[in-house]
């Protein structure tokens, strides 16, 4: 057990370092300099916040430009995602600095279990979005990042917004090494599902996606959540 926290916490110091190359500081100078274009030029931006590592980064850098933006989460209630996680989501927000915190979710969670299925398309995306849009929200600022998929590499290069809300993408050429590196770097809170899965995985593959939810298997390793989360799996 011992060997295992030294080892986590020599990745962390060797990530951290990362934050000292000059590769990195061009990213982070690259992305303050699409935080700094996008809050000048929209009258009200939201930050989509999710608990998961860009997230997190990206909530970090906009709270050091805009305090007060308003930051927009989304639980998907105690059968996707652990109490303890959910609650550490909200925590670490409010550490990062969140002091305009907004919690969305769907009852829909709650009455269908894990047969909830489409509720983020239905409720977030066909309900919640336009909301927001007639509240005069006209900007979202997004944790989207090439290097994950090609899909998603597809989507920044075609600067495609999924909703009706346009999205500023601050970290879309950050790799997963610059998002711990400044992570680690700046003592920022995050998610510490992190901690059990990155020393299976490895921190270039550690995620977060809601947990035994069968509409986002294909995200996540569903054999390995049966290992590590196997007391949330059954339940009830």
């Amino acid at each position: 057990m011992q060997a295992k926290v030294v080892m986590v916490m020599d990745w962390k110091r060797t990530l951290a370092m990362w934050a000292g190359t000059d590769a990195f500081k061009s990213k982070l100078h690259e992305a303050e300099r699409i935080i700094y274009e996008a809050l000048a030029t929209h009258d009200k931006p939201y930050v989509a916040y999710s608990g998961g590592k860009d997230s997190t980064c990206m909530l970090h850098l906009v709270l050091r430009r805009c305090p007060d933006v308003m930051v927009l989460h989304w639980d998907y209630g105690p059968y996707y995602i652990p109490d303890w996680l959910r609650s550490e989501f909200v925590e670490n927000a409010k550490k990062i600095g969140a002091v305009n915190l907004r919690i969305e979710t769907s009852k829909d969670y709650l009455r269908l279990k894990r047969h909830a299925v489409n509720v983020l398309g239905r409720e977030y995306m066909g309900k919640l979005i336009p909301s927001l849009a007639g509240e005069g929200y006209d900007l979202c600022f997004v944790g989207l990042r090439r290097e994950e998929s090609l899909k998603r590499r597809r989507r920044i290069d075609a600067k495609k917004s999924i909703t009706q809300i346009p999205e500023c993408w601050p970290l879309a050429n950050w790799s997963w090494r610059d998002v711990w590196a400044y992570i680690f770097a700046n003592n920022i809170p995050y998610a510490s599902i992190y901690d059990i899965y990155a020393p299976v995985v490895g921190w270039d593959k550690a995620r977060l996606v809601t947990f035994f939810d069968p509409e986002f298997n294909h995200l996540g390793a569903s054999n390995l959540d049966g290992v590590l989360m196997w007391k949330f799996k059954n339940m009830q």
